[in-house]
């Protein structure tokens, strides 16, 4: 039998005759485990949640790393458990109730008929709320205060997936302005791009980009969405709800992030806008991550181009 090829591709992606976004059963192929032990000498686990590969090594190995490995980021941690996850993860509450049982959550195209009823009933209770993030098979609602609300009776459930929480004071977001409508172009970036595209009902883990100057941009994945409440306008004390777009730039890359990311763009490999960045994170829950305004938000307000 011929042997199993690896390419290393030098956008720092190692493909594999595996795909584990599209087969994600490929992991449990006692081969293809064979082949990844090889790869990374040290590791004593392989885990995936649908969106990392988890590689489990008491030291991660040299830099740099991979961006990504058989088709899923990767990302180097000590052991398997939510305390090692780049993604938002949160903590459970007791069976509290469930919310929006109607509906099906796992894998929306277009989850906002979810959100609008856990805002709702966030509205409802008088519990209030700042984001509330879509992982695909689970949400995150981060409560803006803490001990004003009986966390006994928050949902555990909506639309028949699990609901975690985290306070406003735990996520370390960086000040930057809130106004619903500055984001933009930042000026002078010269990426040859196209029309704005919408970022609902897109498939997340793809790759795109962030543009980091005039002439560079920095290669990251597609990994979620979240409504986020913020000021309407500059000066006003009205609050709304906007659609964002998360980007996952690769593991211990805040290091490499633009310190002023406010407006930079983000755009995929064939020059599509998906939105524009609104801040990025060097340290705390959100470390590597990359959060902008969709373009959703200019396409519903008549703006498709750039």
């Amino acid at each position: 039998m011929a042997s199993q090829t690896i390419t290393t591709v030098t956008s720092r992606h190692i493909t594999l005759p595996f795909d584990l976004r599209t087969d994600p059963g490929a992991l449990n192929d006692p081969k293809n485990r064979e082949l990844l032990y090889k790869l990374f000498p040290g590791t004593t686990g392989l885990a995936m949640d649908g969106t990392f590969l988890y590689i489990i090594q008491a030291e991660a190995p040299p830099k740099p790393w991979p961006k990504s490995v058989a088709g899923l980021p990767s990302y180097f941690a000590p052991q398997i458990g939510p305390q090692h996850t780049p993604v938002l993860f949160g903590w459970f509450v007791g069976r509290g109730g469930a919310i929006a049982s109607g509906l099906n959550g796992w894998d929306m195209a277009d989850w906002e008929p979810l959100f609008t009823i856990v805002k709702n009933h966030f509205k409802v209770t008088g519990v209030s709320v700042t984001e509330v993030t879509y992982w695909g098979n689970y949400l995150v609602v981060i409560l803006e205060h803490r001990r004003t609300a009986d966390i006994s009776k928050l949902p555990w459930k909506a639309g028949n997936i699990a609901v975690t929480y985290c306070y406003e004071d735990e996520i370390g977001r960086p000040s930057t302005p809130q106004s619903r409508c500055e984001a933009g172009p930042m000026p002078g970036n010269q990426v040859d791009l196209k029309t704005l595209t919408p970022v609902k009902s897109r498939r997340t883990g793809d790759f795109v980009f962030l543009s980091s100057s005039d002439t560079d941009s920095i290669e990251g994945s597609f990994m979620g969405t979240s409504f986020q409440r913020v000021v309407a306008d500059e000066g006003s004390s009205e609050q709304q709800w906007i659609f964002t777009i998360w980007l996952y730039t690769g593991q211990d890359s805040a290091r490499t992030l633009p310190p002023r990311a406010y407006g930079s763009t983000i755009y995929t490999a064939d020059g599509y806008v998906l939105g524009f960045c609104r801040y990025t994170a060097t340290e705390g829950p959100m470390k590597d991550w990359c959060v902008g305004i969709a373009s959703d938000e200019f396409i519903d307000r008549g703006l498709t181009n750039f």
